[in-house]
């Protein structure tokens, strides 16, 4: 029996996505400025993933909140067409409930490793979550007895792992987070063939729990300036 994704002809989550971040670029941007730095700094101050803000006012829907904000358009562009090509792709694998799923943990665990990494920064942008469903395809595939690297997939993850560590202003810890909960993401997932669609539901959001849980308690990690 074919998923309701794969019978559609355009994977309803992923469209979604493209879609609610293409809608806030326009949103929370200054289009004056467009071929620069144009977010709006009320828009950074009010919703990027920032550690102050999560311990010591509560707001914890930063941790999701960031990831719908992107600096430029460069920015805006190559993580959405990244996220649409490997998305796309998984989403008619697995199916959009259990897509939606990995994209949730893959933001929510990215946006912890961010602030493990560099809780005195704020931080914007999607890439968590594209790391995470790159992470996520190679596991699925690999479960399912296909070969992601002689695809290219296992060299586009390593190399984009490569450029997270040379390319200055990048976010090492929400690249390697937001893998890091794609691969244990897609590893629930994928391997349904061993587990039942309970094992499955409940193994997910332990890990969602888990990683809102760790980017609350990197948070708190934050230092004054002043001291």
């Amino acid at each position: 029996m074919l998923t309701s994704a794969a019978r559609s002809p355009l994977p309803p989550v992923a469209v979604a996505f493209v879609a609610a971040n293409a809608a806030l670029f326009a949103f929370t941007h200054d289009m004056t400025r467009i071929g620069d730095t144009s977010l709006r700094r009320n828009a950074l101050v009010d919703w990027a993933t920032y550690a102050f803000p999560i311990a010591e006012v509560g707001e914890w829907w930063r941790l999701g909140t960031g990831a719908f904000l992107h600096a430029d358009i460069r920015h805006l562009i190559l993580n959405l067409v990244m996220f649409f090509l490997l998305g796309r792709r998984l989403e008619k694998q697995l199916g959009s409930p259990l897509f939606a799923a990995i994209c949730l943990n893959s933001m929510l665990w990215g946006s912890a490793g961010a602030l493990v990494a560099a809780p005195n920064t704020a931080v914007v942008g999607a890439s968590g979550i594209v790391y995470g469903i790159m992470a996520s395809v190679y596991v699925v595939e690999r479960l399912s007895g296909r070969d992601p690297w002689s695809e290219g997939l296992g060299t586009l993850i390593v190399v984009n792992v490569v450029l997270s560590f040379v390319v200055p202003g990048i976010s090492v810890g929400g690249h390697l987070g937001g893998l890091v909960g794609g691969l244990l993401a897609g590893w629930a997932a994928g391997d349904q063939r061993r587990r039942s669609p309970i094992r499955v539901w409940i193994a997910l959001p332990l890990l969602g729990i888990f990683g809102f849980a760790l980017g609350l308690i990197a948070a708190g990690t934050w230092m004054d300036p002043l001291f």
